[in-house]
């Protein structure tokens, strides 16, 4: 699915930074390079690496300081292409250790984990050709890499996720996406409206969270990941019922009634910041939800009443 605002500026600077981290790859760590170019066709499903990042039910990455910079009036391309290059790296580089760390990484990801070294610095090098050593843009940049390694420690550690450690933890383990919009402002010469920019990161986040909660709950329940939803489903649901019954009975309609207030949560905070394309992104993944609900509803009304027929 194509989203109607897609940019072919930045899609061109995604497979840009995607050729540069082949080259990179292939001149600094020989051995690893095949492999981890079969790592990220495997995370794009087996089509090419920018697919992945296009995804439209995918948190905008990449999009987010895009917008920043066309509503400041401060595109820069060469500034661009640095900043995709970087964030695909930091993505890479979390996502590789998230997938060893949760336990449910596939075959091949631990002998991957000496390319972390190389995504990394492909994450933080651009920005220190930007922002010299004492820029306060360092200071943003500590903040929310740290707290954004905080929030996967501690929501790993939980034994539950209830309300509120999901705001506070499992709901930010997407700071990091701060990063790239700090040093937007911070180049435009506007580092005042970084908070604003940040506030809709931490709300968007939870939105985004509860979304893979929602829609993956059958897949976290096989895996055994402990999430918001899956920790609601065993409050909420009857003694005698299964968690797929209860998605079926009431779970499901619960966790769309949710999404639907956090999106609008974040879409108040949106009006704020004067980007049309990320208000278009908002109502874009707000008509999704509509399909999505409407399509398993049929299906989850059918296993509700088979749950009660087989009591």
């Amino acid at each position: 699915m194509s989203l109607p605002f897609a940019d072919p500026a930045l899609d061109d600077l995604l497979r840009g930074a995607l050729r540069r981290l082949e080259a990179e790859l292939a001149a600094q760590t020989p051995f690893l390079a095949g492999r981890v170019a079969a790592w990220l066709r495997a995370l794009a499903a087996g089509a090419a690496p920018e697919a992945y990042f296009l995804n439209p039910i995918g948190f905008p990455l990449l999009r987010l300081p895009w917008w920043l910079a066309e509503a400041l009036a401060a595109r820069d391309p060469e500034f661009q292409a640095d900043l995709v290059f970087s964030s695909v790296n930091g993505y890479y580089f979390i996502r590789l250790l998230d997938n060893v760390m949760d336990g449910h990484a596939a075959a091949g990801e631990r002998e991957l984990l000496p390319a972390a070294a190389l995504f990394h610095t492909g994450f933080q090098a651009p920005y220190q050709r930007w922002f010299p050593a004492g820029h306060p843009f360092w200071t943003d940049f500590q903040r929310e890499w740290f707290g954004a390694a905080e929030a996967a420690a501690r929501d790993a550690s939980l034994p539950e996720v209830d309300a509120a450690a999901f705001q506070q933890w499992a709901a930010r383990k997407v700071s990091a996406a701060k990063i790239p919009l700090a040093a937007v402002a911070h180049h435009a010469g506007r580092p005042e409206q970084l908070a604003a920019w940040a506030g809709f990161v931490d709300a968007y986040g939870a939105w985004h969270q509860m979304w893979n909660d929602v829609f993956d709950w059958s897949k976290d329940l096989r895996l055994g990941t402990r999430t918001y939803f899956l920790t609601e489903a065993g409050r909420r649901r009857q003694p005698d019922e299964t968690p797929a019954a209860w998605v079926a009975r009431t779970g499901f309609a619960w966790g769309v009634a949710e999404l639907e207030a956090g999106l609008a949560r974040a879409r108040g905070l949106a009006e704020a910041l004067g980007s049309p394309a990320l208000l278009a992104y908002l109502d874009a993944r707000g008509a999704m939800l509509r399909q999505s609900r409407a399509a398993l509803a049929p299906g989850l009304e059918a296993l509700a009443k088979l749950a009660v027929a087989m009591k």
